[in-house]
């Protein structure tokens, strides 16, 4: 069976993929820490950490999954992350089970970080959940 981490990722791109706008690509990281800007729009999930505790019967993993989102423009950069906010919000908050491969997925940060240079400034949009899993 897989691991826990890997089917909360696999649902993630699952419900990112058919909730996503036309144009947008939804795809597993690659480990580089920006994607080639002709790849963006585009989201990546990642489970950055996972604390555990050992209870008597099993453990309680509580991972959190950060969703990045990618964005190439100029001016309007942050405007344009508000409104991927807005669709990838409602397609989590719609099944907070992640289709039922967790028991709960709480949004609790948002960040807009700009990231000049190159031909064009690349937006980054991360939006931080906290899991329970057993």
């Amino acid at each position: 069976m897989p691991h826990p981490r890997k089917l909360i990722r696999d649902s993630v791109l699952s419900i990112l993929a058919g909730a996503s706008p036309a144009g947008w690509t939804v795809r597993k990281a690659d480990g580089r820490p920006l994607p080639d800007i002709t790849l963006c729009p585009c989201i990546t999930p990642a489970i950055p950490s996972e604390p555990v505790q050992r209870g008597a019967q099993r453990k309680r993993r509580e991972p959190q999954l950060t969703v990045t989102a990618y964005i190439a423009a100029g001016s309007g950069g942050d405007d344009l992350c508000d409104e991927a906010s807005v669709w990838i919000e409602a397609a989590l908050d719609a099944d907070p089970s992640l289709g039922g491969v967790c028991q709960d997925c709480t949004h609790i940060e948002t960040t807009i970080t700009p990231v000049p240079g190159g031909e064009q400034t690349v937006w980054e949009l991360s939006l931080t959940y906290n899991l329970r899993v057993s």
